[in-house]
């Protein structure tokens, strides 16, 4: 898979804001198969722990659905998490496909 991705995290007054950007940096395009309505997830770690992750608690549907990303185009995914606490912290993005792994990760302080 030739894609390239990176997440960035902007603290707010009550949350932190998420995006992650998937982009296909091969010269073919790249079709994603995601497992569920889940395509993308978000966990914050604090010390190597994980204190929150965006699906936890939620339910999605099972169905497979493919998505294509041209070469040179990107795919963003966004989420938040409300309410956290102050400290230093990391946060992993991860696609939810079956057909490899893209994850990104970067740290943040509240």
């Amino acid at each position: 898979m030739t894609l390239q991705s990176s997440v960035s995290a902007t603290v707010e007054s009550d949350r932190v804001a998420f995006e992650y950007t998937v982009e296909n940096v091969g010269d073919d395009p790249v079709e994603l198969t995601f497992r569920s309505t889940l395509t993308a997830d978000f966990a914050v770690l604090d010390g190597g722990e994980e204190v929150w992750r965006a699906s936890e608690g939620q339910m999605f549907a099972q169905m497979l659905q493919t998505e294509t990303i041209d070469p040179g185009d990107s795919e963003t995914f966004s989420g938040e998490w409300d309410d956290p606490s102050p400290g230093d912290y990391a946060v992993v993005a991860e696609l939810n496909t079956t057909d490899g792994d893209a994850e990104a990760r970067t740290d943040f302080s509240v």
